[in-house]
C-alpha cells in the first residue's frame, strides 16, 4: 500500500469560484487536478506524485520486478 499526503492552502472564496467555473474540478476524483490549475493551491504533497495522480508507478514497478513480469 503507497499513501500520499497533499497539503492545501487555504483558498478565499474568489478563488474557490474561480476554481470552479474553470470547470478543472469536474469528473476528477477529490475534485482537484495536481498536474493542472489545482497545482497552484497545494504548496506541498508527502509520498508518490504519481500515485496521487492516479497509480504510483514507482512501487508498481517494484511489484512487477518482484513478480518477475518481464516488461518491454
Amino acid at each position: 500500500v503507497q499513501v500520499s499526503q497533499v497539503e492545501f492552502s487555504h483558498l478565499t472564496g474568489e478563488q474557490i469560484a474561480g476554481y470552479i467555473a474553470s470547470g478543472e474540478p469536474f469528473g476528477k476524483a477529490g475534485a482537484y487536478g495536481i498536474q493542472g490549475r489545482g497545482g497552484a493551491f497545494i504548496p506541498s504533497i508527502k509520498g508518490s506524485y504519481s500515485g496521487i495522480m492516479g497509480l504510483p508507478i514507482f512501487e508498481v514497478s517494484q511489484l512487477l520486478d518482484f513478480a518477475k513480469v518481464a516488461r518491454t
